[in-house]
């Protein structure tokens, strides 16, 4: 059974922690509920579990999922980067700036149901 968008909101509301706040379809995971590094994907991986599906592979990770490009991802590091060294060694290597892809809930929510279709279709 296809989840709903409540029951999304619930398992996030519940791995986030957040009870006071009003969630949608639009609530940005880590601008408004700020959730970031391993936070999010302990979030990813208990709406797995909450929905008995897979999200990510042991190949693509959660790109697949999400359709994320190489540089593209769902969270920020929870890491402090000093003096920008990182960000110079990505420079001098020609590495391209990582890009954040701030997830909302409806997306996840999205995601979720495709991720119960395709399993349906394996079984």
């Amino acid at each position: 059974m296809e989840p709903t968008l409540s029951q999304v909101i619930e398992v996030v509301r519940k791995s986030s922690g957040e009870h006071r706040k009003s969630f949608d379809s639009n609530t940005l995971i880590e601008a408004d509920l700020h959730i970031c590094g391993i936070d999010g994907e302990d979030l990813l991986e208990d709406c797995e579990e909450a929905f008995g599906v897979q999200l990510a592979t042991e190949e693509d990770g959660y790109r697949k999922t999400f359709s994320l490009a190489e540089n593209e991802y769902l969270f920020t590091g929870e890491g402090i980067d000093f003096f920008g060294i990182c960000r110079f060694i990505r420079w001098v290597r020609g590495i391209p700036e990582p890009v954040i892809c701030d997830l909302t809930v409806g997306e996840l929510h999205a995601a979720l149901v495709n991720a119960v279709k395709e399993q349906v279709k394996r079984d």
